[in-house]
């Protein structure tokens, strides 16, 4: 699924917004740290963004339009494994 800036600009706007209403009374979460989460998780969804725009190059440049949708699926699912297997 593809996101537009647009829509990553709401979605970052929305989670600053929600961390900010989440923030406890004594402090525990400050502004810069709800802030610096946003910022990574944009980072984060770019990053896997251009590794999925990658696969998707290389696997057809391996594999020509016959082979490259396995090829695209099976490095998905290294990639998947290895997100899960992260927790």
């Amino acid at each position: 699924m593809k996101i537009t800036k647009r829509q990553l600009r709401r979605i970052i706007k929305e989670e600053k917004q929600r961390l900010i209403m989440e923030m406890n009374s004594d402090g525990t979460i400050s502004d810069d740290e709800g802030e610096a989460e946003v910022n990574l998780m944009m980072q984060v969804e770019m990053e896997i963004d251009e590794l999925i725009q990658l696969i998707a190059d290389e696997a057809a440049g391996i594999g020509g339009p016959f082979r490259r949708a396995g090829i695209k699926a099976r490095a998905l699912r290294l990639l998947a494994d290895k997100v899960h297997n992260a927790r």
